[in-house]
């Protein structure tokens, strides 16, 4: 007799991050992926989901979330197209030259301090 597990992990592909999901979620999130193997390719944490659908690209959502490159791969442009698509929120690509894109969350304090001062006002 095989005891069936109460939780499942997933990990995330963007952030490296893992979620312990109930039985009942993760074979929800089975079905909607159509297979097991395609769920846990393509699995992305709800943090980094909406920071992709505010526009930011992968390389920046791993930037302000402070991750550990070394914990990650490559994440398939076909994954953040379907996220994109899928999307309930109205898709918008930030601006080329918007402030965030360019501003890491690695500065030292006396820059980080001066640019919140500066886009709280």
């Amino acid at each position: 007799m095989v005891k069936q597990r109460k939780t499942q992990k997933l990990t995330c592909v963007i952030t490296g991050r893992t979620l312990v999901a109930s039985t009942a979620y993760y074979e929800r999130k089975v079905e909607h992926a159509g297979s097991e193997d395609v769920l846990k390719a393509t699995y992305i944490c709800k943090e980094a989901k909406d920071l992709i659908k505010k526009g930011y690209d992968v390389e920046k959502v791993r930037d302000i979330l402070n991750i550990d490159l070394s914990k990650v791969g490559e994440v398939s442009k076909d994954i953040i197209d379907e996220i994109v698509t899928n999307s309930k929120l109205p898709y918008k690509r930030l601006g080329r030259f918007n402030i965030n894109n360019y501003t890491s969350t690695k500065t030292d304090d006396d820059v980080k301090r001066f640019l919140d001062k500066v886009l709280k006002q």
